[in-house]
């Protein structure tokens, strides 16, 4: 299993080369953060698991959210993961099998240091509505959010962080498996980001690997190694060993925290029939 920051060129032989499908995937904000490394490698091994022979390349651009749907849509991208929606399922294909089962939907806050004492009073989604959020342009996440009253700042990804450090929003919302990775990244130039320590924001979300409604090839592996992979068990061994999994899920303390739940009107019927095998009980 690939635990690391995936090589993405690999010297192959000529022969497995002709073979092999070229799967292109955008480069993006957080590819260049090297945030992705959990989703390549999980892309990898359910092909690997279909035995769909495949070379990953990555665009020489950087792409906003809203250019990658765009472009998997006109099949100028094979394949990417996001949060899901309605929207997105009905314009793309949606491969149902959640790629962080479910931990998406839960959600750690990013602060300034200074501002713990003030999130220390909040105990309710109402004590919440009180305090502005940021999150990225066209995030699916925003309209979750804001139909329950959370204000939402929007902006470009890094930019994000550094509005929290200069006290230009209060939080940012980040799930579990995301935010001690990028504060970590982030902390020696944006000295006054942290943790926030106490609160458990919650709500139904699945990421999938999201293709063109066209290519039904690449889907369909990927499908299949999902299904081989929690057949065989191995894709639980994969994703709780997974080194950004594991780490994420000592390092939250989630027994400890505040849970704070609030729907998402934006999940399809699809989504919601997923059995609860796929999803982290």
């Amino acid at each position: 299993m690939l635990f690391r920051w995936v090589t993405i060129v690999l010297l192959l032989g000529v022969s497995t080369l002709l073979s092999a499908h070229e799967v292109v995937i955008p480069r993006t904000s957080h590819f260049e953060a090297r945030d992705s490394g959990y989703p390549i490698d999980l892309l990898i091994f359910v092909l690997n698991k279909a035995n769909f022979k495949h070379q990953l390349r990555v665009t020489n651009g950087l792409y906003s959210q809203a250019r990658v749907v765009e472009s998997l849509k006109r099949n100028r991208l094979d394949v990417y993961w996001m949060g899901t929606s309605k929207e997105y399922e009905d314009i793309l294909h949606a491969v149902p099998f959640p790629i962080y089962r479910g931990f998406l939907g839960y959600r750690i806050f990013i602060i300034h240091r200074d501002n713990q004492t003030r999130f220390n009073q909040v105990q309710t989604l109402n004590d919440l509505q009180h305090y502005i959020g940021v999150q990225g342009l066209g995030w699916s996440d925003i309209p979750i959010l804001e139909y329950s009253g959370l204000k939402q700042l929007q902006s470009l990804y890094e930019n994000l962080f550094k509005m929290i450090n200069l006290g230009r929003g209060d939080y940012f919302s980040r799930s579990l498996q995301e935010v001690y990775g990028e504060l970590k990244s982030r902390k020696p130039t944006l000295h006054s980001l942290a943790v926030e320590e106490n609160l458990l924001l919650v709500y139904p979300l699945a990421m999938f690997f999201f293709t063109s409604h066209e290519n039904v090839e690449l889907s369909s592996a990927i499908e299949r190694g999902f299904t081989l992979a929690y057949q065989d068990g191995s894709l639980l061994e994969f994703f709780y060993n997974h080194p950004d999994i594991k780490s994420a899920i000592e390092q939250s303390r989630l027994a400890e925290r505040r849970r704070i739940d609030i729907p998402n009107p934006n999940l399809s019927e699809r989504t919601l029939a997923i059995p609860k095998e796929y999803w982290h009980q």
